[in-house]
């Protein structure tokens, strides 16, 4: 190329990104694969959905996830990520769950094991030993859901 001529760098990726069209039944996969601490990846071409444990987690191994998370970073372009709630956004969930609660001594309970030191764990012993462990798993799971349609609105 003779000296300056203008060089037109090309895209690193040349493929062209749609609109995510998941179904309900989708969204609520990746939702409770999110709740377990996956990472989620969403094909836009296929709608197929992969996951690995998060890398951020001082116990990821990923040697026996190499070969998807090759596959996904040779296709990068391709996929959408999905990422759990940080610590934030699970605190306000099980608040927003205590204020849900009808019954005020029990919800007093909750606000009060919240707002001590070790909340998560102090919440999961509280409501493990309820009887509103399967409510807390339905909220939790809704408010997953609702987490996941957030992300899909943000990627448009």
């Amino acid at each position: 190329m003779p000296y300056g001529t203008l060089r037109i760098a090309k895209p690193l990726c040349t493929s062209v990104r749609t609109t995510m069209n998941l179904t309900d039944k989708q969204i609520s996969e990746i939702a409770e694969l999110l709740d377990c601490g996956m990472t989620c990846f969403y094909h836009i071409s296929t709608g197929e959905i992969e996951s690995h444990p998060d890398p951020n987690d001082g116990y990821f191994d990923p040697e026996p996830w190499q070969d998807l998370i090759d596959k996904i970073e040779n296709d990068w372009g391709n996929y959408e990520k999905f990422e759990k709630m940080d610590s934030n956004e699970s605190y306000r969930v099980m608040e927003r769950f205590a204020n849900t609660l009808t019954d005020t001594k029990f919800k007093y309970k909750v606000m009060e094991s919240i707002s001590r030191r070790k909340p998560f764990q102090n919440f999961k012993r509280l409501i493990d030993s309820s009887d509103y462990r399967q409510k807390w798993f339905d909220f939790k799971n809704q408010s997953y859901i609702e987490y996941v349609k957030e992300q899909i609105e943000l990627k448009k």
